[in-house]
């Protein structure tokens, strides 16, 4: 999202309104916390200001407890780059908690940077002093990402449960806020994966609701819509529309590409609505030609693959009426992804087929 993760922070040239919005939080007597500061600047200013002018608040705060939970609220909104420099502010903190702190919002930053794979972060966060509840809390949501990278769905629900738990015991509203909107990103994931769609909608909706991040709409519009695969395609296709529209809006180029050449076309292919439908991914390509008939061009497209992911047995599988291929499919979604979700693609079409029979 260029224009939300990636602007410069410049003072010098920021809007005098800006200037003011943001100096009058510092006060003689000290600074006010960034919960109030951003919960002032919400009432008062559009949305898109009081996000801005709390991420400079948050590079200028004097107050540990300010610098600690600055650099959630720049991780949450995508300012990267800014997140950098406060974590370089925090580990040179007299505080020692500071310190641990930026130590690991470094970890949780190089990993959202995809610089760090899943057993060296781990390594990383297992070295350090996990004290407080906080530390404990931002502890487990690497965990719970360390398992989404390796699919192991089944493993989640213990963390999970204790960060729950834990969430509700933080003082700090700010901090308490944007750690339940993680946690509820994890629900979303964790329920959709086990296809209990109801309890799985709910986080969704929840977050849409109370989330101001762009970044965060577009994923959440984005699971929503695959989400939705079964039981409606126009409640899927509208969200993946409105992942499409944020997404152009904050020239997120990233999203742009994964909605046009991944979700869209997979929701058409399934509801066989495939008329100006496009998609250079060849694997989704097999699922358009599957979904307009023409069985032999995606066999033909698979064929050339040194191996297949569960859905491309899926979709091979379908296209030659192969019930082994269908069955494998189905199998590797369960054991291999803990997949419950789509392990309905290859199931259904097994039934589907054993009625014909």
């Amino acid at each position: 999202m260029k224009n939300i993760e990636y602007r410069e922070m410049n003072p010098v040239n920021r809007q005098a309104s800006g200037n003011r919005a943001r100096n009058q939080f510092f006060l003689n007597k000290g600074e006010l916390s960034l919960y109030h500061v951003f919960q002032a600047l919400s009432v008062s200013d559009d949305i898109n200001t009081a996000i801005d002018v709390t991420r400079g608040y948050c590079l200028e705060a004097k107050t540990d407890a300010n610098q600690r939970i600055g650099m959630e609220f720049l991780y949450a909104y995508g300012f990267l780059e800014n997140l950098d420099t406060l974590i370089e502010k925090n580990l040179a903190s007299e505080n020692p908690e500071n310190r641990v702190w930026a130590q690991m919002y470094w970890i949780i930053c190089e990993r959202r940077k995809r610089k760090l794979e899943t057993s060296e972060y781990l390594n990383r966060i297992a070295k350090l002093p996990i004290e407080g509840i906080e530390l404990e809390c931002l502890y487990h949501f690497l965990q719970v990402y360390a398992h989404f990278e390796r699919k192991e769905y089944g493993k989640l629900g213990r963390y999970l449960d204790q960060l729950l738990v834990s969430i509700h015991e933080i003082s700090d509203p700010m901090l308490r806020e944007l750690f339940s909107v993680r946690l509820d990103e994890m629900l979303l994931t964790f329920h959709w994966k086990r296809n209990e769609m109801i309890i799985a909608r709910k986080h969704g909706f929840r977050i849409l609701q109370t989330t101001h991040c762009p970044r965060k709409k577009i994923d959440i519009h984005n699971t929503m819509a695959l989400g939705y695969l079964y039981d409606s395609y126009q409640q899927a296709i509208s969200h993946a529309v409105e992942a499409k529209r944020i997404a152009n809006m904050t020239e997120d180029l990233t999203a742009i590409q994964g909605v046009n050449d991944y979700t869209i076309p997979f929701i058409s292919a399934f509801h066989g609505r495939t008329e100006g439908i496009t998609t250079p991914v060849q694997s989704e390509m097999a699922h358009l030609a599957l979904a307009r008939g023409d069985n032999q061009t995606c066999i033909n497209i698979l064929n050339s693959f040194k191996s297949l992911t569960p859905f491309q047995q899926y979709y091979l599988g379908k296209a030659r009426k192969d019930r082994d291929m269908l069955e494998i499919s189905y199998r590797r979604f369960i054991n291999e992804r803990s997949d419950y979700f789509f392990a309905k693609l290859p199931l259904l079409e097994l039934h589907k087929s054993k009625a014909v029979h």
